[in-house]
């Protein structure tokens, strides 16, 4: 066995790692478009969700709805949900980044927002969370939005 052939830039048998890795890019932008797309979809669902409540709500109750006493600024946040939901479920695949950024701050306000309710109209705060599980799937759907998140941004080309 001789020695491995080498051509002028000293890569054995005319190898090039950089030409070896070439077709890599493509593949890792193809699994990082769809780990993306998984997640909005995932995102867009559980959105979807949440726009069937608050217009639940409406249908039923109307715009105005007080939810049962509780301040202007509380029901007017609830009753605009109806509209900034499904506005971050159309971007998230017309414009995936400001959909993701949407989503991200639609979740993280309202976590915010019932956390405060629970805490402020049901005291204790861990028995009232106990007690609603929709607000403890919020938190989850928060975590995981807040986590995934990056991995939900589109590459810029």
């Amino acid at each position: 066995m001789g020695m491995p052939l080498l051509d002028r830039a000293g890569n054995v048998d005319g190898c090039n790692p950089a030409n070896q890795n070439r077709a890599m890019p493509n593949t890792l932008d193809a699994e990082a478009s769809r780990r993306s797309l998984i997640l909005r979809t995932i995102y867009a669902l559980c959105l979807m969700g949440a726009t069937y409540n608050h217009w639940y709500a409406i249908y039923h109750h109307g715009l105005n709805w007080d939810y049962g006493g509780f301040p202007k600024g509380s029901s007017t946040f609830w009753t605009a949900l109806a509209f900034f939901d499904p506005a971050a479920v159309i971007l998230l695949f017309a414009r995936p980044n400001f959909g993701v950024g949407l989503t991200v701050c639609v979740i993280v306000t309202d976590v915010i927002h019932n956390v405060w309710i629970q805490a402020h109209y049901f005291p204790p705060l861990l028995q009232s969370l106990a007690d609603s599980p929709m607000v403890i799937e919020q938190i989850a759907f928060m975590v995981f939005v807040l986590v995934s998140s990056p991995f939900a941004r589109t590459m810029k080309r």
